[in-house]
This record gives structure tokens, sequence and C-alpha cells, in this order.
């Protein structure tokens, strides 16, 4: 008879291998481990708020042994699969969603595998203990608490995805990825539990679990990639010499898509209007300066005055874009598909861009 202690470490030991693979797939940013720490001993603690609704709806709807299909199908979607994964949900959703520490979309998956992991280790634990042997010990290790991991790892993915649409300001999006965040991992542990209660009522049953266990599997190994690589930026950080203020993306340029396709067409105007009046006027390039660009002369391209923004000296100033999508910055608070001009989901108070020196300012929306 194995002892309790080896059994326990072997309980413990899948839980520190999974999550040391997650860890180091987190590239961009570790998160505290202080944080991880905390939502680990949230999970165990889902195990008991798990355990007393299975056990409330079991009771409600009289299922006792010897299941038939049918209320096998109801108790592990409706009853195991729903309390488990909306306890985890619950436990990410209400203490990770506004921390300050979720600032990147990876960040989610590993948020939610540590509670996961959290659950399916007091889970094992408690298994392995009351049945005391290595084979036990051995099948939940390969296969119990990796189940509970991939069910993290799709609802880490989509509740990233969730943080990303409302970071771009996409509530639709937010709404849909934070329902599939939920459902999704429901139905992989629903799924997971029904087949194996299948086994031992249909021949060839055992294959059809098998074959789900690896190809959620994969799926689960190809997403945790992806999204380790494809990682984006969806916090908040500081403008520099006055706090916190509003979002801010990280990435050097926007989606094309989500700006107004506008064509800019310089006037034309002829070199000895405007020679004498400009002091730089590229004579050795064939430009002439003009109020709305460089005029094209001998062939060469027009140029366009407003390719570097007028507000260079801001640390936010936004030097990408090629096209104006107003002559004049007399309005930077109106927004593009919640971005302004700077960037900022915020507007900033209008008469502050008229000046070019940022310490004159008096911002007034500091947070």
């Amino acid at each position: 008879m194995p002892s309790n202690a080896i059994l326990i470490f072997l309980a413990i030991v899948p839980t520190i291998i999974l999550f040391s693979y997650i860890y180091y797939k987190d590239k961009v940013e570790k998160e505290p481990i202080g944080l991880l720490i905390g939502l680990f001993f949230l999970g165990v603690l889902t195990v008991v708020g798990a355990a007393i609704g299975e056990s409330l709806f079991i009771e409600i709807l009289g299922f006792k042994e010897n299941l038939s299909v049918a209320e096998n199908f109801v108790q592990y979607f409706l009853i195991v699969a729903l309390w488990e994964e909306g306890c985890k949900f619950l436990v990410l959703r209400t203490v990770t969603w506004n921390n300050k520490n979720f600032d990147y979309t990876f960040d989610a998956i590993v948020y939610a595998v540590i509670i996961s992991l959290g659950f399916a280790t007091l889970e094992n634990i408690m298994y392995v203990l009351r049945i005391g042997t290595y084979q036990v010990a051995l099948m939940r290790a390969l296969l119990s608490v990796p189940g509970h991991t991939i069910d993290a790892v799709f609802m880490g993915m989509f509740f990233g995805k969730a943080k990303h649409c409302q970071y771009i300001g996409d509530k639709s999006g937010k709404t849909k990825n934070m329902l599939l965040s939920f459902f999704v991992p429901l139905l992989i542990h629903g799924t997971y539990d029904f087949s194996i209660s299948l086994v031992n009522a249909f021949e060839g049953a055992i294959v059809i679990f098998l074959g789900f266990v690896v190809v959620t599997t994969v799926l689960a190994i190809i997403n945790v990639r992806k999204c380790s690589r494809g990682s984006t930026f969806v916090g908040r950080v500081p403008v520099p010499n006055y706090g916190y203020y509003g979002y801010y993306p990280q990435q050097t340029m926007y989606p094309q898509q989500q700006y107004p396709q506008q064509t800019y067409t310089p006037q034309q105007y002829t070199p000895q209007q405007y020679q004498g009046q400009y002091t730089q006027p590229y004579q050795q390039q064939g430009y002439y300066y003009t109020p709305n660009g460089y005029t094209q002369v001998n062939n060469y391209t027009a140029q366009n005055q407003y390719s570097q923004p007028y507000y260079q000296n801001y640390g936010y100033a936004r030097q990408q874009y090629q096209n104006p999508y107003q002559n004049t910055y007399q309005q930077p608070q109106q927004p593009y598909n919640n971005y302004n001009y700077t960037g900022y989901n915020g507007a900033y108070p209008q008469q502050n861009y008229n000046n070019t020196q940022p310490q004159q300012n008096s911002w007034q929306n500091k947070q």
C-alpha cells in the first residue's frame, strides 16, 4: 500500500509540470508570484463551492447510482461541468478583470490555468488518498489534471480576447468572447466526463473518449503557442508627467480598416508665386513649400505637409499617419472607432493642444 506522502506527491507533480509550461510561455511579462499564489488557493476553494452546488442539484433531481444515458448527460453537462467551470470563471472574472497586472492577452491564460490547477490539485489529492493506488494517481496525472488545464486554456484564450475587445471599444466582441470564455470550457468538460460514462455502456466508447482527449490536447497546445506569440497589450500605461490617463495602445500601427479612408490632393502653385515667401524652398529638389504641401515640380511627387503631426513635442503624438483626418488639429477629441488623433480613448481638453510644451499645460483629467 503506497504511503500518503507518496500519493500526495504524485498528485501534485502534474500541477507543477503543467503550470511550469504555461509560465514559460508567458514571454512578454511574467505575472507577480503573489497574485498567482492567491489565484491558486482561490482555485482550491472553488472545490468547496462546486461540491456544494453539485450535491444540492443531484439531491434535487434525485440522481443515484446506475443512471441512464440521458441522466448522465444532465449530470455531467448541467451539474458537474456547470458548477466546476462556473466557480472557476467567477474567480477569474471577479479577481483578474480589473487587476492592474492584466495588461496582455496571454495573462488571461496564465490566470485561468493557475485557478484551474488549484481546483484540480485538491480534487486529485482527494481521489488518490481515497482510492490509494498508483494506478489512479498515474491515470489522473495523465488525464484528469491535463483535462482541467485544457478547459482553462480555452477559458483564458477567450477571456483575453474579451479584454482586447474592451480595449479597442468593441462591445459586441467583448460580450461574445466573454460568453465563449464560459461556455466553451463547459462543453469540453461536459463532453470529457460524459464520454467516460459511455465506456461501460457502449463498445468502442473508449476510442471516442481517447480521440476527444487527443484532439482537445493538440488544440490547446496550438492555442497556447499562438497566444504566446501574439500576446497583445490591453492594459493601462502612464502618460509621462501626468500619471495614468486613459488607455494607450502599445502597437505602433492601428489596423487601417478602423479609420475612414480619405484622399488628399495638394493644391498646385507655381514656383514663382511662393518662392520668395517661404524660407525653405528646396530648390535643389525641385520642390517649393506651399500651404498645402510641396508642389510637384519637374515630375517630383507632391508631398504632404502633415506627414509629421504638428504636436511633435508630445510623447503621445502619433507619428505614423500620412494622411490627416482634418486639415487642422483644432478638434482632436473627435474619435474614430474610439480612437482620436493621439491614440487615446479619452479626449484631451481642446485648449491643451494649442501648446507645444507639455509642461505648460494644466491637466484637469488626471487619474
